[in-house]
């Protein structure tokens, strides 16, 4: 996603050193820990000002459920007054609990496949920000 739209990847320990009122869009992506955004993010989110701003937010699971997984986060989001421009996750190897015993379970994810979809969904993310900032 990075590639495809020319963005700065900041991991969430090292928030501190960027200003996100800087950027135009920003990403909320997160690994899913039985069934939840990582805790830490979810506690950055909720840290934030009801600063309006446009966002976005991703994930990987062991099932690639998104929708049920993100949901929670962007609700967070837009209680905080941000606007979601999409909400797009994957499939990723998943070793939780049980699943560690076998090996983990969506093994060999995310895959090429998952990473076109990623560009896709960030390039839909980008148009979207684009049609918002001509109204």
């Amino acid at each position: 996603m990075s590639e495809a739209a020319f963005a700065t990847v900041v991991e969430l320990d090292n928030i501190a050193n960027y200003k996100i009122e800087n950027y135009d869009v920003i990403g909320f992506g997160s690994g899913i820990y039985a069934g939840k955004f990582d805790k830490k993010m979810i506690r950055y989110i909720k840290s934030l000002t009801n600063e309006s701003h446009c966002t976005f937010v991703f994930s990987t699971s062991g099932t690639g459920n998104y929708l049920k997984y993100n949901e929670e986060t962007v609700k967070l989001l837009e209680s905080k007054n941000k606007t979601v421009l999409g909400n797009w996750g994957c499939k990723g190897l998943c070793k939780w609990f049980i699943f560690g015993l076998i090996g983990g379970i969506a093994k060999g994810h995310p895959d090429i496949n998952d990473f076109e979809e990623a560009q896709q969904f960030i390039e839909s993310v980008s148009e979207k920000y684009s049609e918002l900032k001509t109204q």
